[in-house]
């Protein structure tokens, strides 16, 4: 697809650090976030993913063993987790609750929550997954961990929440109860944009309804 390629290319040769891709549903963001992890990992930097559960980590660090089979691949996780069958299926994958025990992978792999605890150690590319769903005080305490990065996800999705009375960053550019894409955006209203245009989830008939309440950009 020809605005995957152009992803790709803003990613490795852009001037900019960082590249923004929204998507509906069903359009591609996994497959192009894998798809990514790969070219990237390829140049022989190494590289961060952050997603924002464990599911979405399992399921990415699934996708990108599959593709890439050669990958080393780090899934760093609480002390407490316990791997699924998607991780330990995969013998280049291994798992522990430090940077420093997984043996300097290719890919390191965790959510944001978990990524928020390194205290050191910097990434030369990073990719967001469903970066909408994370706050903007999220990855204001991971930013520091990379150089330049990749944020994908469906900005038809609700806005983050939080259980805390917020009325005191209302209107404020650094809210951080905004998106992060939200609050990036804001402060980079350069930032190249790209969008992923179609969706292979929906039936024709129910396009056009969706398309105007959710995505009236595409």
């Amino acid at each position: 697809m020809q605005v995957v390629e152009s992803v790709l290319r803003d990613v490795r040769e852009g001037a900019h650090r960082g590249v923004v891709v929204d998507s509906p549903p069903g359009a591609g963001k996994s497959t192009l976030v894998v798809r990514a992890a790969a070219e990237l990992a390829v140049t022989g930097d190494p590289l961060m993913i952050v997603a924002q559960t464990n599911e979405q980590v399992d399921d990415l660090i699934d996708r990108l063993a599959r593709r890439a089979p050669e990958l080393r691949i780090g899934r760093l996780s609480a002390t407490d987790y316990r791997p699924s069958e998607r991780v330990t299926g995969h013998g280049t994958v291994r798992v522990a609750a430090k940077v420093a025990d997984l043996g300097g992978p290719a890919v390191t792999i965790g959510t944001a929550a978990k990524w928020a605890t390194v205290p050191e150690g910097s990434w030369p590319w990073a990719i967001v997954d469903e970066a909408y769903q994370m706050r903007a005080d999220a990855l204001l305490r991971v930013a520091g961990r990379f150089e330049r990065a990749l944020f994908v996800g469906d900005p038809g999705q609700l806005d983050p929440f939080s259980a805390v009375e917020t009325a005191r960053w209302t209107g404020l550019t650094w809210d951080p109860m905004q998106s992060a894409v939200a609050t990036l955006l804001r402060h980079n209203p350069d930032l190249p944009v790209h969008r992923l245009p179609v969706s292979w989830r929906l039936p024709a008939s129910a396009a056009p309804v969706v398309s105007a309440a959710f995505y009236p950009f595409t």
